[in-house]
């Protein structure tokens, strides 16, 4: 575990951490940011934040939202599935470094797509970018032992697990009823959570927490 966690509170920090880094980077390859969490904790706000900093400092930004590389809703939701299972099988995360995130760091460009091939929700994601600097990848999970070494910069979103349910209930594209939502939080969203923060460490990892300005003021 790091003995020293810097603690962000704002997302101007942040990006200044990132421009540094990208700033004294050797390599021209592009750097690989994963800002992680629980489920509703609010990454993918704080990270279009972040983007949005950096790309006024004049940085090409990549976001990559890993929603977009679920796995298939009976896999995500089998009655059958234990939280450790959802935890490893939720998201196609191999898929994800393989086909688009290794390419666009080793090339700075990329075209490609993916498909989310739920039955009540198929879309495919377009991805075209050109001369990236940073990728900046959201996410849960993101901070498992097996992908830390591909990350250039790591950040935990620090939020407990009653204030991430109802951000979730508050999100207008929530498909399920809020009955259905808090049981599937519960029993296995929550749990699954859990699971990975006492496997994983991922506060440990992390080089970095953010803790959001409210919460350090209560």
């Amino acid at each position: 575990m790091l003995s020293l966690k810097t603690v962000f509170n704002n997302a101007a920090q942040i990006k200044s951490v990132l421009r540094d880094l990208h700033n004294k980077k050797e390599s021209r390859k592009a750097l690989i940011v994963a800002i992680s969490g629980i489920e509703g904790g609010g990454k993918r706000a704080l990270t279009e934040k972040v983007a949005s900093a950096l790309t006024l400092e004049g940085l090409s930004v990549a976001v990559v939202h890993a929603d977009d590389w679920e796995a298939s809703e009976s896999v995500r939701f089998n009655v059958m599935s234990s939280p450790e299972e959802y935890y490893l099988n939720a998201y196609r995360f191999d898929e994800m470094f393989e086909e688009l995130i290794l390419p666009l760091k080793l090339f700075g460009s990329i075209k490609t797509s993916v498909t989310l091939d739920d039955v009540m929700n198929p879309r495919t994601v377009e991805y075209d970018f050109s001369d990236i600097d940073i990728i900046l990848i959201e996410g849960v999970y993101l901070l498992q032992e097996a992908y830390l070494d591909l990350y250039d910069y790591t950040c935990w979103i620090d939020s407990d697990f009653d204030a991430a349910l109802a951000r979730l209930a508050k999100q207008s594209n929530i498909e399920q009823s809020q009955e259905a939502l808090l049981k599937t939080f519960e029993l296995l969203i929550k749990p699954a959570g859990q699971y990975h923060i006492y496997t994983d460490d991922p506060q440990g990892h992390a080089n970095s927490m953010y803790i959001e300005q409210e919460k350090n003021d209560n």
